[in-house]
């Protein structure tokens, strides 16, 4: 049984006369005749019977019609629903990220993405980098923000912009009035590290080793908010990339100069996979955006 002989039977029944039905449907009135007459065999029952040049449902043809018209309307709703995603009035998409473009500049690009694609539903993932490769990994997440560089042949990488790691220290540390250091001066100082499985975490160890020293750390596994409070408390010094440290009042940013630590961002999505429109949709408008909004921020011209 075919979708094309469920069409041409309800036609039939719904005007009672094969001609007719036949003009509808834009086939020849033989074909149809041969169309039904292959549905009934298969059936095994005659759906209609012939009154002169009219027909009339059979007892087996009354009792199949529901069940076409079940699932001739199913079939069109599936089509509905299809031609919507593909017009981008309904879908879902999901972005992964870490903490601080989550908090800086996600706020914006998606509430601007929402504004343009308002049936679209959107997911939020925060983690470290290695988390969101593992939810890339499993479908969780259509599109991740991650640092650069990411050594996988299976993921489209488009770059987006790069940024400084800078010294965070609260505002009565004793290096607050400075603006450089270096970071062999540091290492007598209190550390707070990233949990495990973010960068910032290797980025901190791995400066201080390369400057000849194991950091004393006083506080291990922070979220980002979390740092940047206990930092401005006093507890200790932290490496924080600049994008953090926007508008926050109660931090003091120092640049390293021996070193110049840097990070660079890239939003990362599976190339041996078929995203769907509204993944498509999110991926596309996050380059564009994300871009230009890191640029606003730069400038210090965030809105």
């Amino acid at each position: 049984m075919e979708l094309r002989h469920l069409r041409y039977f309800e036609a039939v029944a719904r005007h009672s006369h094969v001609t007719r039905a036949a003009a509808e449907l834009h086939i020849a009135q033989p074909a149809l005749s041969k169309q039904i007459s292959q549905l009934e065999q298969e059936l095994g029952v005659a759906l209609f019977d012939r009154i002169g040049r009219n027909v009339r449902l059979t007892e087996a043809g009354e009792s199949l019609l529901p069940h076409v018209h079940a699932i001739l309307t199913q079939v069109e709703a599936a089509r509905a629903e299809m031609a919507e995603r593909v017009g981008l009035r309904r879908g879902r998409a999901s972005v992964g990220t870490p903490p601080t473009v989550g908090t800086q500049l996600l706020p914006r690009a998606l509430a601007d993405f929402n504004r343009a694609y308002p049936g679209i539903e959107l997911r939020l993932h925060e983690a470290g980098i290695q988390t969101l490769l593992g939810l890339l990994e499993t479908g969780t997440v259509d599109v991740a923000v991650v640092t650069l560089p990411v050594n996988d042949p299976s993921l489209t990488i488009v770059p987006l912009f790069s940024e400084d790691l800078m010294i965070a220290v609260g505002r009565e540390h004793r290096l607050a009035h400075h603006t450089n250091v270096t970071i062999t001066e540091l290492q007598n100082e209190s550390w707070l590290l990233s949990p495990e499985n973010y960068e910032l975490r290797d980025a901190t160890l791995s400066a201080c080793r390369r400057a000849g020293f194991t950091p004393r750390i006083v506080l291990d596994g922070g979220e980002m908010d979390t740092l940047l409070r206990l930092v401005a408390a006093g507890m200790g010094i932290a490496l924080i990339p600049r994008l953090a440290l926007q508008n926050n009042f109660d931090l003091v940013s120092l640049r390293l100069i021996d070193q110049a630590p840097q990070r660079s961002l890239g939003l990362v999505w599976r190339g041996d996979r078929t995203a769907s429109p509204a993944a498509r949709a999110l991926r596309e408008f996050l380059v564009e955006h994300l871009r230009g909004e890191q640029l606003r921020l730069a400038r210090g011209e965030r809105e």
